[in-house]
């Protein structure tokens, strides 16, 4: 797994954190949007003392209409430009009532400065009482036909978008793939025989391959250690038994030559699993399908009881659905609030244009080279913020999504993310901080930028519910943090995942970094690390003191996938970790608590199967009470 050798707004805005860890609020100015508190909190209060102005919109709406609640507008961001003429000089929150209904979105819906709240009072776009709006970023596929009587597939026009996900009836499709899925759709691979970094192959048997139509759309997704890697096919050749298989030039250039994650076993046993995938010949299980991008052509199987008249099929097209982007780390956007909206279907295409390696934590890589120096890349998320500060997300829910759920990029201060469900996630579920200080910046080189401002710092994810992530990149998380302060992980329940559940650094490195003061208590993590090695209930990576704590966690059920060469660990220190409290975490039915040699001075002590604080750790871990029913969301059904 390794890769080498919530309070409302401080008085006093902003903490550098230096080799002695103490605070200088000298060098923090007040931000944009950060001169009121107006009594929030971390536990997500409103911010101020009532309503002052308030707009409706529903789908049967006309952003010509008023925005009353007789004569609603018809779209977000009608009532987002009708909001900055009232925002200048709040003095109470403006509420924005969304309807229940689907509210497409054909581009990113954008909030930015001049849609902030002011004087330390909030706008918020919520739920009207009862129902459930959804802010889709997909589209209808309609005017199916029998394409295949003999197979039972049925096709249709996909247009000249391409996307790699599908969903029918609400349910996601299968990409066509070889090996099928095992029941109930479980994980299935094959295995490599072997591969050679000189001449750039990997070895199979020759019954896994086939003369596939357009050979270099068929994808193998590989297996490797902590990592998986979508590798786009060059070129598939036989000799007797054995088929050798060459990937294209992105691809090709890191995998043979990345020593971290490897592509060999390192005498950890079988050859790497993995599968193909996106080929027609491969479409033959009822639920998958294929998009032909020769002819903007989808094909599809039904599953039992569906009819293709009448079916809701919906393809995703827009790759961030929401965002909010400030202007700068020093001029940012603040005082949003998103409340009771589903978020859906957003897409990502960058592995059908240059494959996707991941390094670790969902991160891509961009180069790699034999001395273990990498790159990485941040993949898109669905929902995305920038340079903003007093944002808050509650009771949403954040589904079938390509990449990342919702990211908190950098420059973020003082935001809330608490009791939301994330599900179907390609990637992570929520990610926050860099991982890197930029694209070029080799990926064990320390971030602790000069513009403190940067640093995501004094963040809440506290209560959500993150289950059935990670489906299209296995190396990804449930929480994936790259180098945040102040960040208060608490209360949440992480679940199906395939590989680490919480995660937070990057580096592996003992330097002084951004972080200091981390907060990861009272989670309950479980069912995490079915697919790759070396994952964990809760990781963590690099110096990350002082006062960092993991304490009070429920971690239980889970331990080596069948298709991991090495073990799992209940709880990882990683490489470089410094600076953490680690007590009374309960762990059960775990590979246990594994301290990495390299690990430098933590204080680690009550933890296992029966530490001292194990009844306190079993009555508090997880979700609280009042957040409880978001494990009970639904997504709606889309109405186009």
């Amino acid at each position: 797994m390794t890769s080498s050798a919530g309070v409302g707004l401080l008085a006093i805005v902003g903490i550098v954190f230096g080799g002695t860890g103490c605070w200088r609020a000298d060098l923090y100015p007040l931000r944009h949007g950060a001169a009121k508190d107006g009594g929030s909190d971390a536990t997500g209060a409103g911010g101020g003392t009532g309503v002052g102005w308030v707009l409706y919109v529903a789908p049967d709406g006309d952003d010509s209409n008023p925005g009353t609640l007789a004569q609603p507008l018809r779209t977000p961001a009608k009532a987002r430009d009708l909001v900055q003429t009232k925002n200048s000089a709040m003095t109470a929150d403006i509420a924005v009532y969304l309807r229940g209904g689907t509210y497409p979105q054909p581009s990113t819906l954008t909030f930015a400065n001049a849609d902030s709240g002011s004087g330390g009072f909030y706008v918020k776009y919520m739920a009207y009482p009862g129902e459930r709006p959804l802010i889709t970023g997909g589209q209808p596929l309609r005017g199916w036909r029998l394409s295949d009587a003999t197979n039972n597939i049925y096709s249709t026009s996909a247009g000249t978008t391409p996307f790699r996900q599908l969903y029918v009836n609400g349910v996601k499709a299968v990409r066509a793939r070889n090996p099928n899925l095992g029941a109930n759709g479980a994980a299935n691979f094959n295995r490599l025989s072997g591969f050679d970094s000189t001449a750039h192959n990997v070895q199979l048997s020759s019954s896994y391959v086939s003369n596939w139509n357009n050979l270099t759309k068929v994808e193998m997704h590989l297996m490797t250690a902590w990592a998986d890697n979508t590798l786009r096919l060059a070129s598939v050749t036989t000799s007797g038994n054995t088929a050798y298989v060459k990937f294209q030039s992105a691809e090709d250039a890191i995998l043979f030559v990345r020593p971290n994650p490897r592509l060999d076993q390192r005498g950890w046993g079988a050859g790497r699993g993995f599968y193909f995938e996106n080929a027609l010949e491969m479409l033959d299980q009822p639920g998958e399908w294929y998009l032909d991008e020769t002819t903007d052509v989808v094909s599809y199987k039904p599953r039992t009881g569906e009819d293709m008249a009448t079916a809701s099929v919906v393809a995703p097209m827009v790759e961030t659905i929401l965002s909010v982007k400030g202007t700068s780390t020093s001029d940012q956007a603040g005082y949003l609030w998103f409340e009771g909206l589903t978020f859906a279907h957003s897409t990502y295409t960058r592995p059908s244009q240059f494959g996707f390696l991941d390094a670790q934590a969902g991160q891509y890589n961009l180069t790699a080279q034999a001395n273990n120096n990498q790159t990485v890349g941040r993949p898109a998320a669905g929902v995305s913020v920038l340079n903003a500060n007093h944002i808050h997300f509650e009771r949403n829910l954040f589904t079938q999504m390509a990449a990342t759920g919702l990211d908190f990029v950098s420059g973020t201060h003082d935001d809330v993310i608490i009791g939301n469900a994330f599900t179907d996630i390609g990637g992570n579920g929520i990610s926050i901080g860099k991982f890197t200080d930029s694209e070029t910046t080799e990926y064990h080189i320390a971030y602790n930028p000069t513009d403190k401002y940067e640093i995501c710092t004094r963040d809440t994810i506290k209560d959500n519910y993150i289950n059935n992530v990670t489906t299209e990149f296995q190396g990804a998380c449930g929480i994936a943090a790259g180098y945040p302060a102040y960040l208060d992980v608490e209360h949440n329940e992480v679940t199906g995942t395939n590989f680490t559940g919480i995660s937070v650094g990057y580096g592996w490195t003992t330097s002084t970094t951004a972080m200091t003061n981390n907060k990861i208590n009272y989670n309950n993590v479980y069912n995490v690390a079915n697919i790759l090695a070396g994952g964990a209930g809760i990781s963590t990576i690099s110096n990350q003191g002082p006062a960092s704590e993991i304490q009070y966690n429920y971690l239980h059920d889970f331990g080596q996938s069948q298709w991991a060469d090495y073990p799992a660990e209940g709880l990882y220190l990683d490489e470089g970790t410094v600076g953490y409290t680690v007590a009374h975490n309960l762990m059960v039915n775990t590979p246990g608590t594994a301290i990495s040699l390299s690990a430098g001075d933590n204080q680690v002590t009550d933890n296992g199967a029966s530490p001292s604080g194990a009844p306190n750790t079993l009555a508090s871990a997880g979700i609280e009470l009042s957040y409880a029913d978001i494990k009970n969301l639904a997504i709606p059904a889309a109405t186009f």
